[in-house]
């Protein structure tokens, strides 16, 4: 009877774990929020880019996310209040064989202003042509 007992509590967790699954990241993720920026390049979504939101070009970060395979990028944790304008920073993440290049970033940035999101919760970065440079050698 021991046995039997002892093979049940085993076969009830393997199928509690198959159905929730172990791995931590499963049970930790966050809900998307509903405060977004889209991070376009030559008309398609660009993933694995973070985007940062500060207060003025020098100073520190309000809030950051990395753009998702949609090209989303989700803010969670906004300033309340909210400044009148954001000035955003960008940077890539991925080592997918790009990059976003420097010297095109900054220059787009400097004058890309977000619109606060209780105004405006879902805006658009259109990223231009030269802003994405590609790490793989051609021969």
């Amino acid at each position: 009877m021991a046995v039997s007992a002892r093979a049940s509590a085993l076969l009830l967790a393997c199928v509690v774990i198959g159905s929730t699954g172990c791995d931590a990241t499963s049970q930790s993720s966050t809900p998307e929020s509903n405060t977004f920026v889209e991070v376009i390049y030559d008309g398609k979504p660009l993933a694995n880019v973070q985007v940062l939101l500060k207060q003025t070009s020098d100073g520190g970060s309000l809030a950051r996310a990395i753009t998702n395979e949609r090209g989303l990028a989700h803010f969670s944790n906004l300033p309340s209040p909210e400044p009148e304008s954001y000035v955003v920073a960008m940077e890539s993440i991925s080592d997918g064989g790009w990059m976003l290049k420097p010297s095109v970033m900054e220059k787009f940035c400097d004058s890309l202003r977000l619109k606060p999101f209780s105004e405006t919760p879902h805006q658009k970065i259109e990223l231009p042509r030269q802003a994405v440079q590609s790490l793989s050698s051609k021969h």
